[in-house]
C-alpha cells in the first residue's frame, strides 16, 4: 500500500521506468515534475506542500518558507553535491532530513572541467565559428598544448582529485590549494600544495572545485584575477558564487586573463544579457557538468534510496543534519 507522496523535480516521466523508482513506488506515489524556466519560491511553496519527500537538484531553493508550508515533509534529498540551496536550520528544527549523494558525479564533473580546458587551449568554438562563416584556419590561431603547463586545482575534494588524475596523462605540473587537505593526500594524486596566491601566479589553468560557503563566496575576485598570468585561463564547474562575475568580465574584456570556461553562474539560469555569454574568450555550458547519463542514473538512484530509507522509518546514509533524525525520534 502506497502511503506516501514523493515529488521528484527536474525529472521526466520517462524516468519512472528506472528500476529504483519502481522500487520506491512500492511504498509511495511518485510525481515527476520539471520546469525549464525554473521555479520561484511561490512555485515551490505550492508544489512541495502536499508531499512527504522531495528530490531536488541545485536549481531548487528549498527555503524556510517552503519547509514551513509543507507539514508532511520528512526528507529533502539533494542529487549530487552538498546543497547550498536548502535551509538546513529550518529543516532541522522541523525534523526534516536533508541528504546528498557523495561521489556519484566526481568523474563526470572532472571530465567536463578537463574538456573546458581543452576547448580553451584549442579555441574549439572560435575555430568552429570561423569555419561556419566560410573562413579557414588562422595562421596566428594561438592554440596551445596542455603538456608542460601548470594546472592549479582549487579544492582537492573528490572532484578535484579526479581532475588531478585525469590531468596526469597530459604531463602537467599540478598545484593544489585546499587548507583542509594534508600534503600527503595531495601527493597521492600528484599535486603539490601551494598558497592561493602562489597557485594563481604560477598556473596556466586554474580550475575551481571548492564548496560554496560564506568563506569562499567570491573567492576569485578582482585581486585574485590580477594575480593570474595574462595567458592563463579560469575554469569553474563548481559554484557560480565562487567567482565575482563583474570582476571576471572586466578581466576578460581588458585581457588580464586569456579566457574562461564556465559551467556555473552566480544567477542560474543566467540572464541572456550576461556578458559572459557573449565574450569571444569564454566557453560556457548550462550547469551540465554532472549531467551524463551515467551520473544522472547514479545520483537519482542514491537519492531515491535515501527517500525510501526515511519513509520506511530508517536513518539515511548521507544526512547533512543527523540531529533532525534525533528530533524526529522524540
Amino acid at each position: 500500500m502506497r502511503n506516501y507522496k514523493v515529488l521528484i523535480l527536474e525529472a521526466t516521466s520517462d524516468d519512472a521506468a528506472l528500476d529504483f523508482y519502481r522500487e520506491l513506488e512500492e511504498i509511495a506515489e511518485l510525481t515527476f515534475h520539471s520546469d525549464e524556466g525554473g521555479y520561484t519560491e511561490d512555485d515551490l511553496v505550492k508544489l512541495v506542500a502536499p508531499y512527504d519527500a522531495v528530490m531536488i537538484t541545485s536549481q531548487h531553493a528549498i527555503t524556510s518558507r517552503v519547509i514551513l508550508n509543507a507539514p508532511r515533509l520528512k526528507i529533502v534529498a539533494k542529487r549530487g553535491a552538498k546543497p547550498s540551496n536548502v535551509d538546513l536550520k529550518t529543516a532541522t528544527e522541523r525534523g526534516v532530513m536533508v541528504t546528498w549523494t557523495p561521489g556519484v558525479n566526481f568523474r563526470t564533473v572532472a571530465e567536463h572541467a578537463v574538456m573546458l580546458m581543452m576547448c580553451l587551449a584549442k579555441q574549439t568554438f572560435q575555430q568552429m565559428e570561423r569555419l561556419r562563416s566560410g573562413a579557414w584556419r588562422s595562421a596566428t590561431g594561438g592554440l596551445i598544448e596542455l603538456q608542460g603547463k601548470t594546472v592549479g586545482v582549487i579544492g582537492l575534494g573528490g572532484i578535484g582529485q579526479e581532475v588531478c588524475k585525469l590531468c596526469k596523462c597530459f604531463e602537467v605540473e599540478l598545484l593544489a590549494y585546499d587548507p583542509y587537505v594534508p600534503e600527503e593526500k595531495a601527493a597521492e594524486v600528484g599535486a603539490q600544495l601551494a598558497s592561493l596566491e602562489e597557485l594563481l601566479r604560477r598556473s596556466d589553468f586554474v580550475t575551481l572545485h571548492a564548496a560554496l560557503t560564506p568563506e569562499t563566496h567570491h573567492l576569485i575576485g578582482e585581486r585574485e584575477l590580477s594575480l593570474m598570468k595574462k595567458t592563463a585561463y579560469l575554469v569553474n564547474t563548481a559554484r557560480g558564487g565562487l567567482v565575482d562575475e563583474q570582476a571576471l568580465v572586466k578581466a576578460l574584456e581588458q585581457g588580464e586573463i586569456a579566457g574562461a570556461g564556465l559551467d556555473v553562474f552566480e544567477q542560474e539560469p543566467p540572464s541572456p544579457e550576461n556578458p559572459l555569454l557573449h565574450l569571444p574568450n569564454v566557453v560556457a555550458t548550462p550547469h551540465m557538468a554532472g549531467w551524463t547519463e551515467e551520473a544522472l542514473y547514479r545520483e537519482q538512484k542514491e537519492a531515491a534510496m535515501e527517500i525510501k530509507l526515511v519513509l520506511e522509518g530508517k536513518p539515511p546514509r548521507y544526512p547533512l543534519n543527523p540531529e533532525a533524525w534525533e528530533r524526529r525520534a522524540k
